[in-house]
């Protein structure tokens, strides 16, 4: 078999060693994407502190990624329109109104209230650390998951798989979702977890595309911190409120 010329033995080898660099960083997306699920399952299970997990799940899982990711979604750093402004908090609205709703109807078809009171004692919720903590997780928890997911998993996988048409939107999605399971499996009856981790897997890929429509990472912050944190905190005065608990 005659020998390659240089210059295409060249080429050859520049392409796999490109082939080489792509795999590699995409294994490294992927350890990213799937540490949270290990570190939220430590925090809760092991330190059984909801400070912990927060700290170990935004410290050791987001930060890095946003740190080093940061030009990915440097362009995307804008500032919504106030017609989309005005739309966020009109959702937000709607569907705060419709999560307590369907808490206040339903709630103990999908979990049992003493169960996750207890639950949160255990995980170090008290009235020292209450508010604070409800405030860091509507401003800052949103803002760093979805740096890390959106601006960050998102791109980079579409930049690594520019041949697999929305795998950022699909797999970012997935693993957005899934980490919560270990969450959902603490507070909610067999079965109601699974539907929970599915449904945000959803909600994950409506933030993404709201991220692609509006081409601002901004947006899908807001609406992660107005729509469902928010809503979060909600409906732990309603629990509060349900248990007389002063």
């Amino acid at each position: 078999m005659p020998d390659l010329p240089e210059e295409e033995s060249r080429s050859v080898v520049d392409a796999a060693l490109r082939e080489y660099a792509r795999l590699r960083e995409l294994w490294i997306i992927i350890c990213m994407m799937i540490l949270p699920y290990s570190i939220i399952w430590l925090g809760m299970n092991f330190f059984k502190s909801a400070v912990w997990s927060l700290a170990l799940y935004h410290g050791f899982c987001l930060l890095p990624g946003i740190i080093c990711g940061r030009e990915v979604f440097r362009k995307t750093l804008r500032v919504p329109t106030y017609l989309q402004l005005l739309g966020l908090v009109v959702a937000s609205a709607l569907f705060s109104f419709g999560t307590l709703f369907t808490y206040k109807h339903f709630g103990a078809t999908v979990l049992s209230d003493t169960h996750v009171f207890e639950l949160m004692k255990t995980l170090g919720y008290n009235r020292d650390i209450f508010t604070p903590l409800c405030i860091y997780i509507v401003v800052v928890n949103p803002a760093l998951e979805e740096l890390f997911w959106r601006g960050f998993v998102m791109n980079k996988l579409d930049e690594l798989c520019p041949d697999s048409p929305h795998c950022g939107l699909i797999w970012s999605s997935f693993a957005y979702g899934a980490f919560h399971y270990p969450i959902m499996q603490l507070v909610m009856y067999p079965g109601w977890a699974e539907f929970g981790t599915v449904a945000l897997m959803v909600y994950g890929a409506g933030l993404g595309v709201l991220y692609r429509k509006t081409n601002s990472v901004i947006m899908p912050a807001l609406a992660h911190a107005l729509l469902t944190d928010l809503s979060a905190v909600l409906l732990m005065l309603a629990l509060f409120e349900k248990l007389n608990v002063r």
